[in-house]
């Protein structure tokens, strides 16, 4: 073999070592929760996945499975659920199984990790304002087959306070809850499949008022979003907002004005203009936002309520919010 012949492929080999050192050194994404100076305090695996702080418990995943951990970063309840949802009111939902599986049942668990209304449920949420929203029959995947859904209300027994007769039941805020009714009917006949059908009851399981909407969103500082504007306990519309897009949190409510978001006090005032495109809600002062459109290149940070970045953009755009000072990003995230 001649002299060249060796020299060329010792480059090659010197080459494709360095190709694969990089390969090897190129960072990973993960998920991680940072403080508000915007450092990361708990850094978890790539492989992991983690939904944000509620009542000081996070859930997080490890091989497959969920469990919760504190703000130390240490698991308080083991990964071994298959579904869970945040802690509130003290209970969490987790599910047997796999969400897609027929026999998947939903329970609540307490602090500990014991279950404390048994796993009995097709689908359930979180509990709010004392109740939980529960059905059973087809109520996750309707092509799985079994009797048809019915949707309803528990307490923290396990009993049923408003029984099973809605065609979907939101949570319960301010001692109001979002129901679905679809298609609508008089006398028994369709008057309209695109009529809005969501209303307003009370904890009674009674309608507040007649008046119906497409959408509508749990109430907060008193008002609930809606596709119509917000609208206050009665049912009826306080802010007649023409493009309605977020809840109230610590007193204001991001809405969409001229492509950007702006955010409107109680009276539909706007009170702030933020120096970015896109905004989310305020929590513990903080909101997310982004710059400018470049929302998969990680242009997402944080703004205080001066409107001004506070944690400049460098994250990717599924942002969590503060919760016990920690807030849920991804770092090196591209899509």
């Amino acid at each position: 073999m001649s002299s060249s012949s060796v020299a060329a492929r010792i480059f090659g080999w010197v080459l494709l070592s360095a190709l694969l050192a990089g390969c090897r050194h190129e960072p990973r994404p993960y998920f991680a929760f940072i403080d508000k100076s915007g450092s990361v305090r708990i850094r978890l695996q790539p492989s992991q996945y983690a939904s944000s702080f509620s009542e000081g418990l996070a859930a997080v995943s490890r091989d497959g499975r969920w469990g919760y951990i504190d703000a130390s970063g240490a698991w308080v309840i083991p990964p071994r659920f298959a579904e869970v949802e945040e802690f509130s009111e003290g209970l969490a939902v987790v599910g047997t199984g796999e969400y897609s599986s027929k026999t998947t049942q939903f329970g609540f668990i307490d602090r500990t990790g014991k279950f404390v209304i048994a796993p009995r449920f097709d689908w359930a949420s979180s509990f709010s304002d004392g109740l939980a929203g529960v059905c059973t029959g087809a109520c996750r995947i309707p092509e799985l087959a079994g009797p048809g859904r019915s949707y309803g209300y528990i307490d923290k027994t396990g009993d049923y306070v408003i029984g099973g007769k809605w065609e979907f039941a939101g949570p319960f805020s301010d001692g109001r809850a979002w129901v679905f009714e679809t298609p609508v009917l008089v006398e028994g006949k369709v008057v309209d499949h695109n009529q809005p059908t969501e209303r307003l009851i009370d904890r009674a399981g009674k309608f507040v008022s007649e008046a119906r909407f497409r959408w509508g969103m749990p109430f907060s500082n008193g008002l609930a979003v809606t596709d119509r504007g917000y609208v206050n306990r009665a049912g009826e519309v306080a802010i007649a907002q023409p493009s309605p897009d977020q809840s109230f949190a610590e007193g204001w409510a991001r809405v969409i004005e001229g492509g950007r978001s702006v955010f409107i006090d109680r009276t539909g005032k706007v009170v702030l203009r933020p120096d970015c495109l896109y905004a989310e809600s305020f929590s513990e002062g903080l909101a997310p936002a982004c710059r400018n459109d470049r929302e998969y290149e990680n242009g997402w940070g944080y703004i205080g309520k001066t409107g001004k970045f506070v944690i400049p953009p460098q994250f990717h755009h599924s942002l969590g919010p503060f919760r016990n000072g920690l807030a849920l990003v991804c770092i090196g995230c591209k899509d």
